[in-house]
């Protein structure tokens, strides 16, 4: 079962771009990688431009080896690397020591990655990190600027048509002699005919301008939109999360691809309190509408952020908001408490409010942490923020969490779909949501299946395969994981994610780190996900970004 499980999945990833995990996003557009090029550890961090044609600046650690030249390309999926431009070298920073700082034009939007080479002590090494180019927005000029360069067009036009016009006339002219009417004539019909060719041509130009900006809009990126909806079903309450067709825009939805054998992973968080939170997985009752069993969460109204990858490999986060009412909230569900959920790697959790110690009189509250500060987690185990930093906005930080038995002795952390640790940073408006990894931000199976369209760039193609086949064979696949033990499913992840449990670099699993640059100040609440004797484990904590 595993070994065709495994050809199954290699075989529907060749079609794939790349499986999305921690790149969805909100508000964080920055790539962040944590890994190994050969026997050199590097902590690479991208970030990617708004518009396209753009330059992606990259900032590389080298934490082993000395270097002699680091050197950067994007790869884009439709070219393969044999398409790929001319490098460009990354260069020593002046302010940062073992760090390289370097700038990559990404000129095709698109799924792409950049390529990132080693040459130094232990030879020459490649690592690939996936990156999406796409436009997010529209540049736009100052008040200020606009009337100054209008001001300076007019007088430009008015000193033109003045030339031309005393060209036909004063130009003709002897000195000091006065302009016959003749000559006066031909001045008005030349600024005439002057001032209407110019006239002409910047009305030209504008057309010009708003074609090109038509269609730029045409490829800016626009988002998903979903419904989440609440349901009786079988008396069990059910979150119903349906994509609204008017959004699709020929990016069909029977094209999804799992990430870490999901094909969605949803987040629900209370709004403005944020001291409920569920992590689900729904299933796929059509291309458009999936569906999961309801926590018992508390009433009131809920963001919710849906990440999903389609093929070629391009990405999404499709936010909205779901109203709980008490009435809804006070069924006793079949639900996750009694392990009826819909997917036995659902998981709730109830805390207090964002930087309150207030809690609610409840059974099973988990209190949230800061910090520096050792909270208890659902089975009495504690989780401590080793590091107590002053955190600054768009400075990377290893957000490292230390886990420990009730005993006070550490524990060694089991692996919960592929990885040592899962983690949601949220901030307190909303306004920015991203799904991290001890890896870091970036998706293992992309920088995986990337390397394979590479190795196999004779044999690639682009073509389509046919939606159902496509849809088919991926609901095979998830089905043939579901059916596997937890132990060889976990061994299953582990593999294909290149994130081996014998990594010596986290002290035996009893803690885990999480690479992160806060985009912004502002409040921030991080949710952390590990998972210890067969239990997965939340641990919330509060953040201050200036």
């Amino acid at each position: 079962m595993m070994k065709n499980i495994y050809f199954n999945t290699v075989f529907a990833c060749l079609f794939l771009l790349f499986s999305y995990s921690s790149f969805a996003h909100i508000g964080s557009p920055g790539v962040v990688y944590e890994g190994m090029a050969g026997k050199y550890k590097v902590l690479i961090n991208i970030m990617p431009p708004d518009v396209i044609p753009g330059v992606a600046k990259a900032s590389i650690v080298i934490e082993t080896g000395d270097i002699q030249k680091i050197t950067l390309f994007p790869v884009y999926w439709y070219a393969g690397e044999k398409g790929a431009p001319k490098v460009d070298e990354a260069l020593p920073s002046l302010s940062m020591p073992n760090t390289y700082e370097g700038q990559v034009w990404l000129m095709e939007q698109g799924t792409s990655s950049i390529a990132v080479e080693i040459e130094g002590s232990f030879g020459k090494e490649k690592v690939i990190v996936p990156l999406v180019a796409i436009s997010t927005a529209q540049k736009t000029m100052d008040d200020s600027l606009v009337w100054t360069l209008a001001g300076l067009g007019f007088l430009l036009f008015v000193m033109m048509v003045t030339i031309i016009g005393a060209s036909m006339s004063d130009g003709l002219s002897k000195p000091n002699e006065a302009l016959s009417q003749k000559l006066k004539r031909k001045r008005i019909i030349g600024m005439g005919v002057a001032g209407a060719v110019f006239f002409l041509a910047l009305w030209g130009g504008k057309n010009w301008w708003d074609s090109w900006a038509k269609n730029y809009q045409q490829f800016t990126y626009k988002p998903y939109q979903a419904i989440s909806t609440i349901k009786n079903i079988d008396n069990q309450v059910i979150l119903e999360f349906k994509i609204d067709s008017n959004s699709v825009r020929n990016r069909w939805t029977s094209y999804l691809v799992p990430d870490h054998g999901k094909l969605m992973h949803l987040f629900l968080v209370r709004q403005g309190t944020m001291d409920a939170f569920a992590h689900l997985h729904p299933v796929r009752k059509d291309s458009l509408t999936f569906e999961s069993v309801l926590p018992p969460l508390p009433a009131g109204k809920y963001l919710v952020y849906a990440d999903i990858v389609r093929y070629p490999g391009q990405p999404h986060t499709i936010a909205d908001t779901l109203e709980i009412t008490e009435n809804q909230s006070n069924i006793k569900l079949a639900g996750v408490g009694n392990g009826k959920a819909t997917d036995k790697d659902d998981t709730y959790v109830i805390t207090n409010a964002i930087n309150s110690q207030s809690l609610p009189m409840s059974d099973g509250i988990t209190i949230c942490g800061s910090p520096g500060v050792k909270t208890y987690l659902q089975d009495s185990s504690t989780v401590i923020w080793e590091e107590n930093p002053k955190l600054e906005a768009g400075k990377l930080y290893p957000l490292k969490f230390a886990i420990q038995a009730p005993n006070g002795q550490p524990t060694k952390l089991e692996p919960y779909l592929g990885m040592m640790g899962h983690a949601a940073v949220i901030r307190d408006d909303g306004s920015v949501y991203i799904h991290l990894h001890p890896t870091g931000n970036y998706s293992s199976a992309a920088q995986q299946i990337l390397q394979a369209r590479i190795a196999n760039d004779a044999k690639f193609t682009t073509k389509f395969p046919n939606n159902q086949v496509f849809k088919d064979s991926i609901d095979r696949i998830l089905a043939g994981l579901d059916s596997l033990s937890e132990e060889q499913r976990s061994a299953y992840f582990m593999a294909e994610m290149g994130h081996s449990a014998a990594d010596s670099a986290h002290q035996d699993h009893a803690s885990v780190s999480f690479p992160y640059t806060f985009p912004k100040a502002g409040n921030y609440r991080i949710w952390i996900q590990v998972k210890r004797n067969g239990r997965i484990l939340t641990g919330i904590f509060d953040a201050k970004v200036n």
